[in-house]
C-alpha cells in the first residue's frame, strides 16, 4: 500500500519509522467499572510498546481519542494520562492528532507535537480522526487515513451465535461526492479506516444494512464503502465489504 504497512494481529500500522495507533481511550475502564485502574494504562503500555520493539519505529502517531472523558479529566486521571506519554516519550517521538475525545489534551501533555482536528500530512498521507472535515490541502495526498468509528463486522452462524471482530476498511473516495465539498483534491486519492486499538470500546458494525456511521466523511457519503476491502487485524482478507455476510 505504497508504505503503508498493518502490523499483524495488532491494530496498527506502519509508515516508514512512524506508528500510528488510533483510539486508545485511555480512561475508559471508569465507565465501566466505575474507576481508573492503573493495570489498564500498563495493559496498553505494555501493548505498545512490544510494537515499537517489533517494529523498531522511532514515532508514534496517536490518530485521536487518547483519552475517554469528554471534555476533560480528574486530576488523578490527567496524572496517570501523563505518566503515561512521558514514559512513550522516553521511547519515541510522539505525536497526536486530536479526536473528539480529546479537549484540553494540549494542557495535560508535554513536549509532544499535537494536531488539531483537522489533522496532518506526513509524506503522501493525510491523517485525520475522523470526526471533523480534513482541510483541502489534505485531501490533494494519495491517501486519507482515519479512524473514529472503530470498525467492525458482525458474523452470525446458524445457531444465531454472534461474533464481531475488528477491521481495517480500504478503499477509494467517491470523486463525485468529495468534489462537491472541496474544489481540488487528488481524484485518486484512497483511505484507510483504523480499527480502535483500546479492547474496551465497541465498534460500528460495517457490514449492516442499518449502519450510521460517524464523521462528516462518512454522513456524506464521501467512500465508496461497499467497494472497500475488509481484513481482519489477523491479516485475513474478506473481500469487499459488499461481500461481507453477517
Amino acid at each position: 500500500m505504497e508504505g503503508l504497512k498493518f502490523i499483524c494481529n495488532e491494530p496498527a500500522v506502519l509508515y516508514g519509522k512512524m506508528l500510528v495507533v488510533a483510539d486508545l481511550h485511555l480512561g475508559v475502564e471508569k465507565s465501566i467499572f466505575g474507576s481508573i485502574q492503573m493495570d489498564f494504562f500498563e495493559k496498553v503500555k505494555e501493548r505498545l510498546f512490544r510494537v515499537i520493539d517489533e517494529t523498531e519505529c522511532e514515532e508514534v502517531m496517536i490518530l485521536g481519542d487518547v483519552k475517554h472523558d469528554i471534555p476533560g479529566m480528574a486530576y488523578a486521571e490527567k496524572k496517570k494520562l501523563r505518566k503515561f506519554i512521558d514514559e512513550l516519550r522516553s521511547r519515541v517521538n510522539v505525536v497526536i492528532v486530536m479526536g473528539n475525545h480529546d479537549g484540553g489534551i494540549r494542557e495535560i501533555v508535554n513536549g509532544v507535537e499535537v494536531h488539531g482536528a483537522s489533522g496532518v500530512i506526513k509524506g503522501s498521507v493525510s491523517f485525520s480522526h475522523g470526526h471533523a472535515w480534513p482541510s483541502e490541502r489534505m485531501m490533494k495526498a494519495d491517501w486519507l487515513v482515519v479512524a473514529h468509528n472503530h470498525p467492525c463486522v458482525e458474523f452470525v452462524d446458524k445457531l444465531g451465535y454472534r461474533r464481531v471482530e475488528k477491521v481495517w476498511v480500504v478503499g477509494e473516495i467517491d470523486e463525485r461526492k468529495v468534489g462537491m465539498k472541496f474544489e481540488e483534491f487528488n481524484r485518486k486519492m484512497r483511505f484507510v479506516v483504523m480499527p480502535a486499538f483500546s479492547e474496551l470500546v465497541g465498534g460500528m458494525i460495517f457490514n449492516s444494512s442499518e449502519r450510521k456511521l460517524l464523521g462528516p466523511l462518512f454522513r456524506n457519503e464521501m467512500f465508496k464503502l461497499d467497494e472497500a476491502e475488509i481484513s481482519l487485524v489477523n491479516g485475513v482478507k474478506l473481500g469487499r465489504l459488499k461481500e461481507v455476510k453477517g
